[in-house]
């Protein structure tokens, strides 16, 4: 028999009915009234990746390896058609790994390099057997590079930035050695007589003969490098370096060294490969340009994509080239000429992710947040559309005649989105040493955002950022809670409060002891007030206004909260949620959505009162914080139910 809604006094929300995991029907772990159970409602899964690790051609097809596991812990491995991008198979393999990570191939098998396994696996796709082919590490190898040569596959691995190959013919596994200090093997290069490998910062350059023995180190003949070589290749006789911000090209013995700098729009080449027509081709990350490496520079001849990392960049026959994005785009180009591209997240490929963000729009459409891509939901219709963003869509906010404004990561872009035609319009970065966006605020009355974010990883002060629509312009503040981050951001009237973290985005260990919260005018941009309203506290992690209550949830300690009066500037609630998330609510009500106990809560709004379980242990779907998407009559909210979108109704009152 369902348990009925558990209440507690201002307190803890770490009791409640069980919820049973399903799909489109749960145990009932609350209720409206004695009769009306409280039963979320799922739509399918939120968002679908095609995030990509693995990539490697066997003839006219290619295949690829999901980069995360599916929802089932299994690896999925595609095959498509490198002229028309038809998906062949899709194959979900069982795999004990935290995904896929690098893939060869010899002509009749794939071999699968996973994240975290001590075995390179083997692969047939005529028979589709599966077999732990080689162990060539422990439990904790990641295959960072594979390579197919001769009567060998050969391996740079992490963590122990080390070369080996393993015979195709049994599998024995031999050892070259260590590269450097880094924890990265990044890049393996083979010819006819030596095997060459590279590491990630330290970038160093070892290169053996093929039989083994003593390395000859190269590495004095590379440029510095923040991220060390990302490939290589070699081409006769001559060594091609991806090396920081410079392609760099010399014999083994140092001679003929040619340095290539990179243009200023690229980062970084992260794919080199030789043509059918024998000339070297790097690929750039981000930017996705296509260079031909000429004798001394770097020539463009295509521009296949943007705004991706690459996976693969293969030769085929006729001179064209074949190219693989770490979001799952496969394309098809030749030199100069055309390129087609192919999205396999739409081709079968795509599996169910945890989403970055959520937000229910005026026109009857819920928009989701990926893994660099954006999928907007019509769930009466049961009809959805995906389109890429360039990055992880950590917080949304919809402005004037729907237009969705959209914090992304790592790139730090505020984008607004056009919601009929979903083009992206770049309005501008936060820079200032920011990375993370934590929350938008339209203030239409104003024209602007207001858009609380955390700092770069080993920095501590975040900002709050005032961007002005008429114009673009961004105004940053660092000011308001010094040497803290900035977690979260509401705002009532022309008053925006905000609360910190002082252990900033990546750090040993806070500056200061204290978190605070901090009161501003969005019309003066000026600080009202800055109070350490708890000693205790190091970190919020956010905050919601109801009338005169400011409502803060603790991230340290985790899920402490209280009720903060701001007339009289005292604390007239408190208690503990057992997790930290988010807290919202709608109609003078307040809710609470945590991570470790899962738990959905209402809180009371008047001293004395009680802390409702609504949902107790809700399987988890969310990358970030849980958060609230409000149904305009109040009356549900849209959420995860595990990986599936649900409408989560809400008791009355």
């Amino acid at each position: 028999m369902p348990l009925s809604r558990r209440s507690l006094l201002a307190g803890s929300c770490l009791t409640g009915a069980a919820l049973a995991v399903g799909h489109g029907s749960l145990a009932t772990p609350a209720f409206a009234q004695d009769d009306e159970p409280l039963t979320p409602t799922s739509f399918g899964p939120a968002s679908l990746t095609a995030a990509v690790r693995g990539a490697a051609v066997i003839g006219d097809s290619v295949f690829v390896t999901s980069r995360f596991n599916t929802p089932e812990g299994k690896m999925r491995l595609g095959e498509f058609d490198v002229n028309t991008g038809e998906m062949r198979s899709i194959d979900d393999l069982a795999i004990p790994s935290n995904g896929g990570q690098k893939l060869a191939a010899d002509g009749r098998y794939v071999y699968i390099g996973p994240a975290g396994s001590a075995y390179v696996h083997r692969f047939d796709p005529q028979t589709k057997e599966l077999v732990a082919w080689a162990r060539a590490g422990g439990s904790t190898t990641w295959y960072y590079d594979m390579v197919v040569h001769g009567e060998h596959l050969y391996l740079g691995t992490y963590p122990d930035c080390t070369v080996k190959r393993v015979r195709l013919a049994d599998a024995t596994v031999e050892t070259y050695g260590r590269i450097s200090t880094s924890q990265y093997a990044a890049a393996v290069a083979v010819d006819d007589e030596y095997v060459y490998g590279g590491s990630a910062a330290p970038g160093s350059l070892l290169v053996w003969p093929k039989a083994g023995g003593a390395p000859t180190d190269l590495t004095a003949h590379l440029s510095a490098s923040p991220v060390g070589i990302l490939d290589l290749v070699v081409n006769d006789g001559v060594i091609y370096v991806a090396s920081g911000r410079q392609l760099i090209s010399f014999r083994r013995d140092g001679s003929g060294r040619v340095s290539r700098d990179i243009p200023a729009e690229d980062r970084y080449i992260d794919q080199l490969t030789v043509g059918g027509d024998g000339k070297v081709y790097a690929l750039t990350r981000l930017t996705t340009n296509l260079y031909e490496v000429t004798a001394d520079a770097l020539v463009r001849v295509g521009k296949p994509l943007a705004d991706v990392e690459n996976q693969l960049l293969a030769p085929l026959p006729g001179g064209a080239l074949l190219g693989v994005s770490g979001l799952g785009h496969v394309w098809r180009a030749t030199p100069n000429g055309a390129a087609t591209v192919w999205q396999t997240a739409t081709r079968g490929f795509g599996y169910p992710e945890t989403i970055q963000s959520m937000l229910r729009h005026t026109r009857n459409t819920v928009w989701v947040g990926g893994h660099y891509a954006m999928t907007v939901h019509r769930p009466e219709a049961g009809t959805s559309q995906r389109f890429d963003v360039n990055g992880e869509v950590k917080a949304m906010a919809e402005g004037k005649a729907g237009t969705v404004y959209a914090g992304l990561y790592p790139s730090t872009q505020i984008v607004a989105i056009d919601p009929d035609s979903f083009a992206v319009t770049v309005l501008g970065l936060l820079g200032n040493e920011q990375l993370r966006t934590k929350r938008i605020h339209v203030d239409r009355p104003r024209n602007q955002l207001i858009v609380a974010s955390s700092p770069q990883t080993t920095k501590h002060t975040g900002a709050l950022t005032f961007i002005d629509l008429s114009d673009n312009t961004v105004d940053s503040h660092r000011e308001f809670l010094p040497e803290q981050s900035v977690m979260d951001v509401v705002v009532q009237g022309t008053t925006a409060y905000l609360a910190g973290d002082t252990y900033g985005e990546g750090t040993s260990g806070p500056i200061r002891r204290t978190a605070q919260v901090a009161a501003v005018d969005i019309v003066t941009r000026k600080l009202l007030w800055r109070e350490e309203i708890k000693p205790d506290w190091q970190s919020y992690e956010s905050l919601h206004v109801v009338g005169n209550l400011l409502y803060a949830m603790g991230r340290r300690p985790r899920g402490a909260w209280f009720a903060y009066d701001l007339t009289t500037r005292t604390i007239v609630m408190e208690g503990d949620l057992g997790g930290y998330g988010q807290f919202n609510g709608v109609d003078g009500r307040v809710f609470s959505w945590v991570h470790w106990t899962n738990d959905i809560c209402e809180l009371p709004t008047v001293p004395g009162g009680e802390v409702t379980t609504l949902y107790d242990n809700v399987p988890r779907g969310w990358y970030n914080n849980p958060a609230f998407n409000f149904t305009p009559d109040g009356k549900a909210t849209w959420g995860m139910l595990g990986m599936d979108l649900a409408r989560f109704p809400l008791p009355r009152r």
